[in-house]
């Protein structure tokens, strides 16, 4: 069986090298795009089992990012969670249809909460 793949979009390196580092030792296969442009193309072509996406990016925000992916035929079922430590709930679920408990906000969880979140949604 093959590994897993998670797929982080996330514009602080300091995040997205730590994470991918913490989710490739929990046996998964993480990669990462540091902006919101790259990131539409490499979950296309990679078609990852999970994507984290943050919202601010330094190109296009992580609700463009969410609508394009779910433009193409196999995002439109994407299994996404954002990451997120400066929107709101409201402003989140006016900008994209996407269930609240899907949304994780960067302050509020530790690294073991989000690895456990990314097992749980992974089997």
């Amino acid at each position: 069986m093959s590994k897993k793949s998670i797929l982080i979009i996330e514009d602080s390196p300091y995040l997205a090298e730590s994470l991918v580092d913490m989710i490739n030792i929990r046996g998964f296969n993480a990669m990462m795009s540091p902006t919101g442009r790259e990131g539409v193309i490499t979950a296309i072509e990679n078609k990852p089992d999970l994507i984290l996406l943050d919202i601010r990016l330094p190109d296009i925000d992580g609700y463009e990012v969410y609508r394009r992916i779910r433009k193409d035929k196999w995002g439109a079922k994407a299994k996404i969670l954002v990451l997120t430590a400066s929107e709101s709930i409201e402003n989140i679920s006016k900008n994209i249809d996407l269930p609240t408990d899907r949304i994780l906000f960067k302050p509020n969880w530790s690294v073991k909460d989000l690895l456990d979140r990314i097992a749980e949604e992974l089997k």
